[in-house]
């Protein structure tokens, strides 16, 4: 196509009222310097107005496509009684209302109680009618056959689910009230149980290995024994089909249904035919050379763990499977658009919508020109980064994007002589991503365009080595500035002396520390990222934290800075300059060195700790200093559970937050809110003289 056809193209869209004038008066306007087309301009403005209006209008008349302010009025012609308001102004829940005929109508059935549960918290349910499993005397013309007083030994497969809400064993009666959590086993008493954890698909994953030459491989690329989980699939909550650890047992049962179809519970991406077992590995144990068929590989899901058998030695193996998490925090294949709009927009100056320059890496494409016209792929971050260092055009002003596509384990230090350079006035960004062709959807709140085509979401690659990046001395009108978002680094990163304004990790996991020296305008910004600890020393000026997780003992040491901290959970001591902290957990003592600037509102920190001002935090007293503790479900880096509040933990922290919201980390869920959406509306479902419990079955 010409560049005239082109542009006319483009005037087409953009102009389509004067599209529809003759075309003399076009070419004579044209001739003119488009004066008519000046003279249009706001009347197209104002239809493009109208026209917007009035797709508005229809789109609310429907709950699927209203708009956010449209569903309490779609909810009070239902009859729907308001629901806890959510902090941040949210409406009710979307699928809560656009379903409320359908479960009015079944009201009273455990499958109505599971779907409402869902469309309220957005978690898996299972409900739990304890009436059934209790160990009464029963009539000889209505005997139960299942439920038997005492359970079958012999029956392993139905022990394993033993304190599960699967649980089929009798008991004997609890008359305290389950919706006050104390009793479950009961003749009017219905369990409603919800599962926090969610279950995140890595695909073609580099396996980590142990000892190629035995022949033993972890599941996780940083080599730690995490546990693989089932996948949440629609329909009615059975067992196999909930996010959660998968068991030996259930998957030596239930093999070929787990791991049959498109979408198997894992895979291990062998190139010759072979079998797979299940197998407790918690001593390596290798499957032996067979020689009646395929070789054996063997499988735990609880440990992540594989052994391949004599004879089948490589050198790299690329995996599929589950693993759970309790939020969107640090690396994984989640969708980060929102949050990498989030950090692009971090240093004040808004990113273009174009970049100047990009290029892809990927170990799993052939590295050469790539369908897109504006980069090409090259195989290793090395490569990437001098082409970015060594690009002729380096003038202030310069954007570029180095985008990792694939989820491949990149041994490489790219520090020294190989570490990223930031000239003055540039901006580069290097995100995990896939890189597709053509104009990228955005989520409601992000940038009109990404700075470049590419989607923050599928790949978490891993960097097995440690990243610096330096900024040259020299002043210009653009900040200079790099941002980090999706990746797993093993080791550490560091920001070394030089002249860098902004350094932002969003959505990154690091089993090192960040550390930063001697850049005097440089603001150092955490969002959702999990990491040791920042130590930042020398000149800077400011650290900004918000949803993020620091687990080091010495987590954050910035006696020079201006320290934000927003919802973020620390283990580890604090020392600053001045500190500002609002709904976090700071576990450790903290400790500022200007304490009359900042304050501590709606946290937890011990009370030695030297702050300024002290507003509605917790511990108050030493009399609730030992009540009023945080607890969490795991505090092992990249376990499930890491950092997650305990179920049983004090309502002050769980509830603490200035909304009513959870402190800590993961306070962007609001599960408190949904949590009391959901208690405020089973009592118009339920039968009568039933009474339900809520209960975290993870």
């Amino acid at each position: 196509m010409s560049e005239d056809r082109m542009s006319e193209g483009r005037m087409s869209e953009d102009w389509p009222v004067y599209d529809l004038l003759p075309a003399v008066h076009r070419n004579r306007d044209a001739e003119l310097g488009h004066p008519l087309r000046a003279l249009l301009e706001p009347v197209e403005e104002e239809l493009r107005r109208l026209r917007e209006d009035i797709d508005g209008l229809y789109d609310n008349w429907f709950v699927e496509t209203c708009a956010e302010w449209v569903l309490p009025y779609l909810g009070d012609l239902l009859g729907v009684e308001p629901v806890a308001a959510s902090p941040d102004g949210a409406t009710p829940r979307r699928a809560f209302i656009a379903n409320t005929l359908r479960h009015r109508r079944r009201k009273g059935t455990p499958a109505t109680l599971e779907e409402l549960a869902q469309d309220i918290t957005g978690l898996p349910a299972k409900v739990v009618e304890y009436f059934q499993v209790l160990g009464t005397t029963q009539h000889v013309n209505h005997p139960r056959l299942g439920n038997v007083r005492t359970p079958d030994l012999r029956d392993t497969g139905r022990l394993q689910l033993l304190g599960t809400p699967f649980d089929q064993v009798a008991r004997t009666a609890d008359v305290r009230h389950v919706d006050r959590g104390r009793g479950r086993y009961n003749l009017g008493a219905v369990g409603l149980h919800l599962w926090r954890l969610s279950s995140h698909p890595y695909t073609d994953v580099d396996a980590h290995a142990v000892d190629a030459a035995a022949g033993r491989w972890t599941f996780d690329p940083a080599g730690r024994d995490l546990p693989l989980f089932t996948r949440r699939r629609g329909g009615p909550t059975r067992e196999r089909e909930i996010p959660a650890p998968l068991h030996r047992l259930t998957l030596h049962q239930h093999m070929e249904q787990l791991l049959s179809g498109p979408d198997p519970v894992f895979r291990i991406r062998l190139p010759e035919p072979h079998r797979l077992i299940a197998a407790d590995l918690s001593e390596w144990t290798r499957p032996p050379a067979t020689t009646d068929g395929p070789p054996w590989v063997a499988v735990d899901p609880l440990l992540g763990r594989f052994t391949l058998p004599p004879g089948m030695e490589r050198d790299r193996v690329r995996v599929d499977f589950n693993q759970g998490s309790p939020g969107d925090i640090g690396a994984g294949p989640h969708d980060r658009r929102a949050t990498l709009a989030a950090a692009l927009s971090a240093a004040g100056t808004p990113w273009p919508d174009t970049v100047d320059w990009q290029i892809g890496v990927s170990r799993n494409q052939a590295p050469g020109p790539s369908e897109p016209s504006d980069g090409r792929v090259v195989a290793t971050l090395h490569e990437a980064v001098q082409a970015w260092n060594t690009r002729p055009d380096q003038a202030p002003g310069q954007t570029g994007v180095i985008v990792v596509m694939d989820s491949a384990t990149y041994h490489e230090d790219l520090t020294g002589e190989q570490a990223i350079e930031i000239p003055p006035g540039n901006r580069l960004l290097l995100v995990a991503a896939h890189w597709p062709s053509g104009r990228i959807p955005q989520p409601p709140g992000a940038p009109a365009s990404a700075p470049g085509p590419f989607a923050a979401a599928g790949p978490r690659p891993h960097l097995v080595g440690s990243l610096e990046v330096v900024a040259p001395r020299g002043r210009a009108a653009r900040p200079g500035e790099l941002v980090l978002d999706g990746l797993s680094i093993e080791g550490r990163l560091t920001a070394r002396p030089g002249d860098l304004d902004s350094l932002v990790v969003a959505d990154c996991t690091l089993t090192g520390r960040v550390l930063a020296t001697d850049n005097p305008r440089l603001t150092v910004r955490l969002i959702r990222t999990v990491c040791a600890g920042v130590w930042l020393e020398g000149t800077l000026p400011g650290l900004r934290l918000s949803d993020s997780i620091l687990h080091s003992s010495k987590a954050v040491i910035a006696t020079s800075a201006d320290v934000e901290i927003e919802a973020c959970t620390i283990l580890g001591i604090t020392h600053t300059r001045t500190l500002t902290v609002s709904h976090s957990i700071l576990r450790g003592r903290a400790v500022a060195r200007e304490s009359r600037q900042g304050y501590l509102r709606y946290s937890y920190a011990p009370l030695d700790s030297t702050v300024s001002r002290r507003y509605r935090c917790h511990p108050a007293d030493l009399e609730a200093a030992a009540r009023v503790a945080p607890s969490f479900t795991s505090e092992r880096q990249g376990a499930p559970g890491f950092c997650r509040l305990a179920a049983d933990g004090p309502s002050e922290i769980a509830t603490g937050a200035e909304d009513g919201g959870e402190l800590g980390a993961f306070h962007f869920l609001h599960q408190p809110w949904s949590m009391a959406d959901l208690t405020a509306q089973l009592d118009h479902y339920l039968r009568f003289g039933l009474e339900a419990g809520v209960f975290f079955a993870d």
